[in-house]
């Protein structure tokens, strides 16, 4: 509950945000009386600003220096996941060896149990 609460107060903080820093909308609420047409309004609003909003963030997501660190990532990403495969081999081998020593171990046990 504790979570739905934070959300909500988030999402009123962001919206009176959003009415304060937008005049134009602010004026025509003030001249509507009718709450379903200030919906429409409001929704007009959001739906304007938020195909902007998204088309700001397509050309931030596809510029030159966001491209650059995504394929940095992408290189390190691939280093590390080299680095651990080449670490689980080892780990793998490592048991290999153990598990043969053991079973050879076992084995001589048996047989001189058995004599």
């Amino acid at each position: 509950m504790k979570k739905v609460s934070m959300f909500l107060g988030a999402l009123g903080g962001a919206m009176a945000g959003y009415l304060l820093s937008n005049k134009k909308l602010r004026e025509e609420l003030m001249d509507t009386e009718d709450p379903k047409k200030a919906a429409k309004i409001l929704g007009a609003h959001l739906q304007k600003d938020g195909h902007a909003f998204a088309q700001d963030v397509k050309e931030f997501v596809e510029s030159d220096p966001v491209q650059n660190k995504v394929k940095e990532a992408k290189k390190y990403a691939d280093k590390q996941y080299a680095i651990a495969k080449k670490e689980v081999k080892k780990a793998l081998k490592e048991g290999q060896k153990q598990a043969k020593f053991a079973k050879r171990k076992i084995l001589n046990q048996v047989k001189t149990m058995g004599k």
